[in-house]
């Protein structure tokens, strides 16, 4: 497990050989409301409650207080790990145009001057904006997962599909990233549900089906399998 950084969500760690491989750039991608937020928090949360890992989680598309607020409805109260030195919760403005080496320094900085083990940012859609084309934002993931593979600081990049696509995010993250987290907002019958699928990870043998996703107040994210056919 030393190579493997665990959600700390049994079902879905047993998908992916006990966790993510170390020092890797996962991209959590999907529909609105899929859970994408959801289980990136849990992964910083997890990470210090369970394996006393200190994460940095990047706002790109809220704020702080907004995040934190909402997190606090799962039962995660991120002010006490803030408190405890665990976790540090960045808020990044995304509104004006700023160069790509200081979007990319402000976040490795961030994490490296932390010590972080785990960091998430949310989101590439916002930085997208940010930034205001393809190839820029292609070269801050590329800078960003280089300079963090030096500290070994495990990535998560949220990134979102709009309803009724098929493609990943802007198309670019599928060739930088370790591995793939797809999660999606599907229409059953009357009703919306929630599915996931691990489309890639490397040094990793993953599991290739559908899992049914459920969020708990109690327990956060939890996985089930569909019924065999």
């Amino acid at each position: 497990m030393k190579d493997r950084v665990p959600f700390g969500i049994a079902e879905l760690d047993n998908l992916i050989q006990g966790g993510l491989p170390k020092g890797g750039l996962i991209v959590i991608a999907g529909s609105p409301g899929a859970g994408k937020t959801i289980l990136s928090a849990q992964f910083v949360y997890n990470g210090a409650m369970l394996y006393k890992e200190k994460g940095v989680y990047v706002c790109l598309s809220e704020s702080k207080e907004h995040f934190k607020s909402n997190m606090l409805g799962l039962g995660w109260d991120f002010n006490k790990l803030e408190e405890r030195g665990m976790v540090r919760i960045v808020e990044l403005p995304t509104v004006a145009k700023i160069r790509v080496e200081d979007m990319t320094d402000l976040i490795v900085e961030e994490a490296k001057k932390f010590k972080a083990q785990r960091l998430v940012v949310d989101s590439l859609s916002a930085l997208n904006l940010a930034l205001g084309s393809r190839a820029e934002v292609r070269a801050v993931i590329n800078l960003i997962a280089r300079m963090l593979k030096h500290v070994e600081c495990t990535t998560l990049m949220i990134t979102e599909s709009p309803w009724g696509t098929t493609g990943i995010g802007m198309g670019i993250e599928e060739f930088i990233a370790d591995g793939i987290i797809l999660m999606e907002s599907v229409v059953v019958g009357n009703r919306l549900e929630r599915r996931l699928m691990i489309l890639k990870m490397r040094a990793t043998s993953h599991d290739t089906r559908y899992y049914r996703l459920n969020i708990t107040k109690d327990s956060g994210i939890i996985l089930s399998t569909y019924p065999e056919m």
